[in-house]
């Protein structure tokens, strides 16, 4: 618990320190689709990870969902913020790299902890950053993007709470 509440608290402190000198000039809804792009980056990112290191096979298996789901939503974003004018930077912020980069040091039972932990963390971060979009965006594209994407981030969030006993505990093959 301790490790989560660490983890949490360095990723979003990691995410304030990332984003708030490069959006003070600009829009909340730009700052929403850069936030969102990076943390779809390190979702992909981490999949591709856990489908390689992972010791667990549901966290294999989770990787994998993880990949293709997010896959899926990265293009939307980028075609929905191409036709906003908006780049999606092709590279994760330095924060989220050291996250990706602390994770890929680990193999077998440590990785699957770290792993879930890791997604749990980071759905509960998105569906905060998704669920201020659509309450508070003023761009009705993104706002309504972002809320259709909300059902399937708290899908995500419940997977990897049922994972993480037995990730941490190092059994659940």
């Amino acid at each position: 618990m301790k490790l989560r509440l660490l983890l949490f608290v360095f990723m979003f402190s990691a995410a304030i320190v990332a984003f708030s000198d490069r959006f003070e000039k600009d829009s909340p809804d730009k700052a929403f689709v850069l936030a969102a792009a990076d943390g779809g980056m390190l979702e992909v990112k981490l999949g591709e990870l856990a489908t390689k290191n992972a010791s667990m096979a549901k966290c294999k298996e989770f990787g994998e969902m993880m990949i293709k789901d997010h896959t899926k939503v990265n293009d939307e974003l980028k075609a929905l913020a191409s036709k906003k004018q908006i780049a999606i930077p092709g590279k994760l912020t330095t924060a989220k790299q050291q996250m990706y980069d602390s994770l890929s040091a680990q193999t077998g039972e440590k990785f699957d902890m770290l792993y879930m932990n890791m997604m749990i963390a980071s759905h509960e971060e998105t569906i905060g950053l998704f669920q201020t979009e659509s309450n508070k965006g003023k761009d009705p594209d993104f706002k309504k993007w972002a809320d259709a994407k909300i059902p399937a981030l708290k899908h995500h969030l419940e997977m990897a709470k049922g994972l993480f006993p037995a990730a941490s505990k190092g059994t659940g093959n």
